[in-house]
């Protein structure tokens, strides 16, 4: 048996659906995992920008500074379906924002939108148990998934900034993985999709709040990874979006968004494959006026496991 494999398999179980909307998807969301792979995972981000909390919208003004703090819980479990791998996630996060608006300190902090994800393969991505997939090698891989963002956190049409985007959000995405010996190449392709909010907070409190629709989101997200061993990967990230025109009371705003950012990601395992951790850093590089400023970093604690896991690890080890 390939032991080194192991270190493909698990690590992918780092990956995480982050909340901001505009931190790209993470490495090695779409690579493969054994059926009835299960894991809890804890999570805290720090986002600082220009932006509402689901980084959406953005308020172009010198004067705006949002640093925002997420923790989150998510679970996630795969299984065969169709004789293809599939994944289901749930994530909940809380948020804590302290903004600084026009030279007014704002704060607030309450639960925000809940994730739920729904993936599977298209190309590779076959049902194998723990066992099966350390005796396989790494092949092309393409899937698919749809998350759904339900406006289910603390919102107030008296509060500027809150930790619910108060609509529905939408993202299709495809995702491809290539590897090359120690490499793996990746792309992801997406699309967000948000319903009509109409109860948005207007920036002045004297103006009563107004209806907001927006256009889609397309984005396109790169990682080149590299795999050290069986405990250890680093990864290159760039990615680019464009969309999101506002409409506010029915007038267009013409504030489509162009924005360009590189990063870079890491994941370990310690002491065992049953724990890992995992980081990953973002940064505007280029965009229009429209487009947020800042960085987001996000840091994560996994506690992977799944049927006959450490059975199987015990025969390997002999």
């Amino acid at each position: 048996m390939n032991r080194s494999l192991l270190f493909f398999l698990v690590l992918t179980a780092l990956s995480s659906e982050i909340i901001y909307a505009q931190a790209p998807t993470p490495a090695k969301t779409y690579q493969n995992n054994p059926v009835g792979m299960q894991l809890f995972q804890v999570g805290y981000g720090l986002q600082s920008t220009n932006t509402t909390v689901d980084g959406a919208i953005t308020l172009p003004d010198n004067s705006v500074n949002i640093k925002t703090d997420f923790g989150y819980l998510r679970y996630a479990v795969f299984f065969k379906l169709f004789n293809k791998l599939s994944g289901f996630q749930a994530l909940v996060p809380f948020v804590w924002i302290d903004a600084d608006v026009l030279g007014v300190n704002r704060k607030n902090s309450g639960l925000g939108d809940m994730t739920f994800i729904f993936g599977t393969a298209i190309i590779g991505g076959q049902p194998l148990t723990l066992r099966q997939i350390l005796q396989t090698p790494k092949t092309l891989g393409l899937a698919w998934s749809l998350g759904i963002t339900a406006p289910t956190g603390s919102y107030s049409t008296d509060k500027l900034l809150n930790p619910s985007s108060h609509r529905w959000q939408i993202k299709p995405e495809l995702g491809l993985s290539i590897p090359v010996k120690k490499f793996d190449i990746e792309f992801n392709a997406a699309a967000k999709f948000f319903t009509e909010n109409t109860e948005s907070p207007s920036l002045l409190s004297i103006t009563p709040s107004k209806s907001v629709t927006q256009k889609p989101f397309f984005s396109l997200t790169n990682h080149t990874l590299y795999n050290f061993n069986q405990m250890f990967w680093i990864s290159f990230d760039a990615a680019a979006r464009f969309g999101g025109e506002t409409t506010k009371n029915g007038t267009a705003e013409g504030n489509s968004q162009s924005l360009f950012a590189i990063g870079g990601s890491a994941g370990l395992i310690i002491p065992n494959i049953h724990h890992q951790f995992g980081v990953n850093y973002i940064t505007k590089v280029a965009g229009n006026d429209y487009a947020p400023e800042g960085a987001i970093l996000n840091v994560t604690y996994s506690y992977v496991f799944g049927p006959k896991f450490d059975e199987t690890l015990r025969k390997i080890k002999k």
